[in-house]
């Protein structure tokens, strides 16, 4: 038989209400959906989903989009308008 261990992990209420009403609808329980999830990574090396950009990572992009010159500014709301309408066909 294999040795078991515990994992201990703190998480919002919000979020843990909401995947186990997700979890439930499924037949499963929080225990058996992490133990799949961890099984799914030790198995391909990987994480079984694309994490989504960090704020750093986002950041880092905008700041290259500035120095690029890809990044409009406004002195007004009136050029603003007039620039986001610009390519409008009446």
């Amino acid at each position: 038989m294999t040795k078991k261990s515990r994992i201990s992990v703190r998480i919002d209420t919000k979020t843990k209400e909401r995947a186990l009403h997700v979890l439930n609808s499924m037949g499963l329980d929080i225990s058996s959906a992490i133990n799949m999830y961890l099984k799914r990574i030790g198995d391909t090396g990987a994480l079984p989903f694309t994490p989504a950009m960090s704020f750093v990572d986002q950041l880092q992009v905008a700041e290259a989009d500035v120095k690029a010159g890809r990044i409009k500014s406004f002195k007004t709301v009136d050029a603003l308008m007039k620039d986001l309408y610009s390519d409008v066909d009446d």
